[in-house]
């Protein structure tokens, strides 16, 4: 017994420490190998992507901060055109380089536009009939919005001016105030945003002074060459005051795809005090 024992072990011995076992241990050896060179591969590839998707994103990050500065500095620029009688605030557009960007600017006068906070009833009526209202519409809807920016309780309509609100489930009433923007007009009842867009063209609430008129006179948007005249009622010309206003839009390119736009209202001062810049800017989007 002991020696078939013996034999047994031996042969067990050789099966595990002979040709055939170590050919097994190197066949699992190679296997770790393979599988260990594999997974440095996959870790090799996710770092360069990583690598290469990082670098992207810093490209795009640079470029469009690249275009903003330039589409910042281009309204300065212009404002210094303005300043200086080189350019004329009469909607063409200039295209010029800054740094690596391409930009392209546009001014448009904004003095000549309606300021819903001065205009009368009538003329506000005249411009909703301009864009397609009825008679009756537009001389109700207009009625709303001089109610929107004066101090009383009664509205031009007859009666309450909340009453309207009411009828119309709104959780607010008119503010007794002007208009902060013409966006705002898209809260007085009636005033759907389909209308408000196309009157946003016509209408700017940053003039200063007093509106002028004049008899079938047309503003620099050419109301009446749009819808033929303006129901005979006068039409803004502009404003007493002597300050210049403009829409300046600016948008500036860089690489040939990453762009961005600004869109600024600036006033240029006729008298601006010594030590203090001309001009002020009112919308900075």
């Amino acid at each position: 017994m002991a020696g078939h024992r013996g034999r047994a072990d031996a042969r067990s011995a050789v099966m595990v420490n002979g040709p055939t076992g170590a050919k097994r241990r190197q066949g699992f050896a190679l296997l770790v190998v393979l599988w260990t060179l594999g997974l440095l591969g996959l870790l090799v590839a996710g770092l360069a992507g990583s690598a290469r998707s990082g670098t992207g994103l810093a490209s795009n990050v640079r470029d469009n901060a690249i275009a903003e500065a330039a589409a910042d500095g281009a309204v300065e620029q212009v404002v210094v055109q303005l300043l200086q009688r080189g350019w004329r605030p009469d909607g063409s557009l200039h295209r010029f380089n800054i740094g690596n960007a391409v930009v392209g600017v546009t001014i448009e006068d904004e003095n000549g536009r309606f300021n819903p906070n001065f205009s009368s009833p009538s003329m506000l009526a005249a411009l909703l009939g301009a864009v397609g209202l009825d008679p009756a519409q537009a001389t109700d809807l207009s009625r709303m919005l001089v109610d929107w920016r004066t101090v009383t309780t009664i509205s031009l309509t007859g009666g309450s001016k909340l009453n309207r609100y009411l009828v119309a489930n709104l959780p607010y009433g008119p503010p007794n105030r002007p208009f902060e923007s013409v966006e705002e007009m898209g809260l007085v009842p009636g005033m759907s945003g389909d209308l408000l867009a196309l009157l946003k063209p016509y209408l700017s609430v940053y003039q200063a002074g007093g509106p002028q008129h004049a008899a079938g006179a047309s503003t620099s948007q050419n109301v009446q060459a749009d819808a033929g005249t303006l129901g005979g009622h006068s039409a803004l010309i502009g404003y007493t005051s002597a300050d210049q206003l403009v829409l300046i839009r600016v948008t500036a390119e860089v690489a040939g795809s990453t762009q961005f736009a600004r869109r600024a209202v600036v006033r240029i001062l006729a008298r601006s005090i010594p030590g203090e810049r001309g001009w002020q800017v009112l919308t900075w989007n």
